[in-house]
Order: C-alpha cells, then structure tokens, then sequence
C-alpha cells in the first residue's frame, strides 16, 4: 500500500511527464522510507516505472479508480492537476494528513493544508516544487539538476557528456519547429565565440527522420547525432553541456533542469513551458507573427551569447551534487519498504496533523 499517492496532470505527451520528475524526487529525497505511488488518467507508465524514487504507477482514467488509488491510510497527497474539482473532492472524502494541491478560484481550494496559487505565467516544472515548498524549503534548481543527476548516474559511460546542444524537435508539429538548416547556421554563428574546438551534439528523437538523414549526409567531424536516446542517457549528455538550445519539445525540459545555459526558440510566448532565468533566454518572432522560421539565426546567437554571459556572472554557487552533477539514486542511498517498518519522526508527526 503506498503513502505518498501524486495524481499527476491530465496529459499524455512527454514533456508533461518530464517536468514532474524533480517533483517526485524532492518527494522521496524527503521519505525515503515512504512508498510512493503515481497515478494518471492516461497509460504512460513506461515513463515512472522505470524512476528508481517511484514505487507503483496506476493507470486511472475515471473518478472510480482514482478514488481508489488514494487509500485511506495514505499520509499524504499531492495533486498536480489544477483545472477539475474532482482531486479536490476525492481528497476531501479521503483526508490524508497531507494534502497538497493548487489554489485556482474553485469551490474545493479549501480541502488543502497545503497549497500553491496556479499561475499560468509560471514554467510548470517550477510549480510542482514551490507546491512543496510551502511545507519544506525546497531549492528548484538543485533539486532539479540532482534529479536528473540520479538518472545520470544510472548510465554512467554509456554516453559521452556533450559541449553544446542542439534539439531541433517539437513533437506537436511543425510550428514548433525551428528549422535544422537554422541550427546548422547557428553552429556556424556560435564557432567564433565558443572557440575552434567546439562540438556540437544534435538530440533528435523518431519523428526526426528527415533531420537525421540531413545530418548523416553532411558527415561533419564537429557535428554529432544522438538518436532516440533515453532520458537517463540524455541527462548524462545534458548535465555537463556549456549551452544548450531547443525547440519546444520533451526533451527541452531536462535540458532546463540541467540549470546550464538555455535558450527557448519558441513559435509565440509560452512561460508556463520555459523556465526564465538570468542564464536562460526565450526567443520568439519579432515580425507579430507565429512563424518560428521568421526568426533569424542571428537573433539566437545574439541570445546564447547573452545566456553564457550571465551564467559566467553567476556567484558561485556550492554545488549540492556530485563532481559529475549526479546526486546518489534513492536506491543507491538505500531504501528500505519492509512492511510494519516505525515511521519517522517527521512521518508520525504528519499522521497525527490531520485537520479540516
């Protein structure tokens, strides 16, 4: 039976399971000992049953089951999806001692003992985490980058780490898509200022065939191709990356959680899809239209150079994770799920703070 059940938001594309990740690892990093449960209307379990901090994903698509993936015993919920009054009134009819949710101007906001005010402005990754936050301090970056160091640790030398990235995909379309006879032009822009030496590590997934073909026929020694690699394989290649560009796409959002320099190539303004911050730069179309092939490589040099300059500027920070960005996996910390195991001391103390 799980402890910690998360009912996950109503959507079914990669990246909308990517940016729970750091989420669901600042849960375990805090109840190591606590089984934790995933839950989701939709079947995209091959995404958690493989994280080594999440015990059980259940499949949930009606009010029915996903009733009964919140047992009655369970110590907390945290419920990620904002627009239904349904998580609201299941946790009301459940009472975990714990309840976390989102405050949206609806009738069940009051179930919470715990809540974050949803703002659509807000890169929703960042969200889930100020949610915990208001129980427990919590540092987004550094969970963030430690999450998908854990993953990293997992494939260690299976992959080589990368100097810049590139993802020219954008799963939803061809709007997203900034075309890859723009990156090759960018690379070509990015070489004075990063060097002779830089090389450049082109990330592209199955809906990337003619990208693929375009590249393997140029057959450049500084261009590299990584095809359909998985998200423990693209952290290990992220995480020491010196700068990282990509379309609105999965994979953009461990390459936001890798906390280097990031630049967004965006068809319009999305803040609820990037992460803004002084050593990341969101481009979109300057000419009022939502064309993302309006936007000149020039205009994203111009803003890589801008990232690496404020990265550079950045205080130095006292990293919370490994030399090689990777913080140890829940299992390789240990985790114990003997039934009839004591709870913590924190753990008890959240058994007995039920209210409302």
């Amino acid at each position: 039976m799980s402890d910690i059940v998360v009912f996950l938001r109503s959507h079914f594309r990669y990246g909308d399971q990517i940016v729970a990740f750091p989420t669901l690892y600042q849960l375990a990093q805090w109840w190591p000992r606590k089984r934790l449960r995933v839950v989701s209307k939709y079947d995209v379990g091959s995404f958690y049953r493989d994280l080594p901090w999440v015990d059980e994903f259940v499949m949930a698509p009606d009010f029915r089951r996903q009733l009964a993936s919140l047992p009655r015993h369970a110590m907390m919920s945290v419920n990620l999806h904002h627009t239904s009054e349904r998580f609201g009134l299941i946790n009301l009819l459940r009472r975990p001692p714990l309840r976390m949710g989102y405050r949206h101007a609806r009738l069940t906001d009051a179930v919470w003992t715990h809540h974050h005010v949803k703002d659509e402005s807000e890169y929703i990754g960042l969200s889930g985490l100020r949610m915990l936050s208001t129980y427990r301090p919590v540092d987004p970056e550094t969970a963030a980058r430690q999450c998908f160091g854990a993953l990293a640790a997992r494939v260690r030398g299976r992959v080589a780490p990368a100097d810049v990235v590139f993802i020219p995909g954008g799963g939803s379309g061809a709007f997203k898509r900034w075309d890859i006879g723009r990156y090759i032009a960018l690379a070509g822009l990015l070489k004075p200022a990063l060097g002779p030496d830089a090389r450049f590590t082109f990330v592209l997934g199955p809906d990337e065939a003619r990208e693929l073909a375009l590249l393997r026929a140029l057959a450049r020694p500084d261009f590299r191709i990584e095809h359909c690699r998985s998200v423990p394989e693209l952290a290990a290649m992220m995480l020491p990356a010196r700068l990282i560009v990509a379309n609105d796409c999965g994979p953009s959002h461990i390459a936001q959680a890798a906390g280097v320099p990031y630049v967004g190539v965006f068809n319009e303004p999305n803040p609820e899809w990037f992460w803004r911050r002084d050593h990341a730069r969101d481009v979109v179309p300057d000419d009022g239209s939502d064309n993302i092939d309006s936007i000149v490589p020039h205009r994203v040099r111009d803003a890589c150079l801008a990232a690496l300059a404020a990265y550079r500027a950045r205080p130095a920070r006292q990293s919370a994770t490994s030399p090689h960005g990777a913080a140890p996996s829940v299992h390789e910390r240990g985790r114990p799920f003997a039934r009839g195991r004591r709870p913590s001391a924190l753990g008890a103390a959240a058994l007995r703070a039920r209210s409302l």
